[in-house]
């Protein structure tokens, strides 16, 4: 009876051992997937952080002109250089495929839309990057560790990464100057229909428009504009003086509603010209509240934010600003996707 159990012991261990050498192969071969397809993940992280950055510098380009058109060639030469500055895989990265055109940020058109596309009011300026390893690119496919027992001795990796610049549709804290403007107002002197849009053109002089914006008591309600404490109801100066040089003391969006003043409140005319483009030059540049309506005494709904350039101001009997619509205004305290009047948010991913 001993020697028929060892016997039976002996035969199942024989089968155990056929059973390891017929799965040995197997279970080398998906730990050889394992490894490398692990690996191809961290190189495919390593090109789409590299894309990343390629992106945004070209996107950050945009708008290096200091005119109101984009800068696309600019934007393009700006990401190619930026490619070239990163690694994958351990080895420098020497060319990528840069795109520039409009993302539609509604994504009811999927893609870039490659120039000469003309822009709807959903798209954004944008540049796209792709960057591979794959033949003839980049020093060729990505080599395996042990996935070669299979016959894979490379793989392409590739990574692709979209961003652009949107005009903001909110506000940070510190971002905002403290006076509101009707849109109609706005309308009048911004082309919305220029490609980029920009401001009207004033046909006597050739440059932009430059016009005066002052109360509802001097002016008519698509030629007016009101002093605001923006997010809550307060009456005096002096709440609107402090907001002159520290700005909204809450995010604004598009959207919510702020309190217009009463009042001309003539010293914040005289404050104003301290700090506007004949003064210390240090409110020549603002953001403003776009509303849909002006009313004194009256929360009003924000449409926009505006880039407005502050040339002068003046108090006495007349008390008005004196501006032109700008698009200098590179606003780091804002975020979001609102209408283009002027002011851009900083670069941002979109894909």
């Amino acid at each position: 009876m001993k020697k028929k159990l060892t016997k039976k012991a002996s035969g199942q261990k024989g089968v155990v051992t056929l059973l390891v050498a017929l799965t040995l192969p197997v279970l080398v071969g998906v730990a050889a997937f394992a490894v490398d397809l692990a690996y191809l993940h961290v190189v495919r992280n390593e090109l789409q952080n590299d894309a990343d950055a390629a992106a945004l510098a070209g996107a950050k380009a945009l708008y290096q002109n200091t005119g109101s058109g984009l800068d696309w060639d600019g934007a393009a030469l700006r990401a190619q250089d930026a490619i070239i500055l990163n690694r994958a895989d351990g080895q420098p990265l020497s060319q990528g495929l840069v795109q520039t055109g409009y993302w539609d940020m509604s994504q009811a058109v999927s893609g870039l839309q490659l120039l000469p596309a003309l822009p709807s009011a959903n798209d954004a300026p944008a540049v796209q990057v792709n960057v591979a390893r794959s033949d003839g690119q980049n020093q060729g496919p990505v080599r395996t560790f042990l996935a070669g027992i299979w016959g894979v001795v490379a793989k392409p990796v590739s990574a692709t990464a979209v961003a652009g610049v949107t005009s903001p549709g909110s506000v940070n804290p510190g971002g905002l100057f403290p006076f509101a403007m009707s849109e109609c107002m706005y309308q009048k002197y911004w082309n919305s229909n220029a490609q980029p849009a920009g401001p009207r053109i004033d046909p006597l002089t050739g440059k932009v428009h430059v016009f005066k914006v002052g109360s509802l008591y001097q002016y008519d309600s698509c030629n007016s504009g009101e002093w605001s404490t923006l997010d809550f109801k307060a009456s005096g100066a002096n709440t609107i003086d402090g907001m002159i040089k520290t700005g909204n003391p809450v995010t604004l969006s598009v959207g919510d509603d702020i309190w217009v003043q009463s009042g001309v409140k003539n010293s914040l005319f005289q404050d104003v010209q301290k700090c506007s483009a004949a003064g210390d030059k240090s409110c020549e540049y603002v953001l403003m509240p776009v509303l849909s309506q002006v009313l004194s005494g009256n929360f009003a709904t924000i449409r926009g934010f505006a880039c407005l350039h502050i040339l002068r101001a003046v108090g006495g009997s007349q008390k008005y600003i004196e501006i032109e619509m700008s698009t200098q205004c590179k606003s780091p305290l804002s975020g979001g996707v609102g209408p283009n009047y002027g002011a851009v948010s900083p670069p941002s991913l979109f894909r």
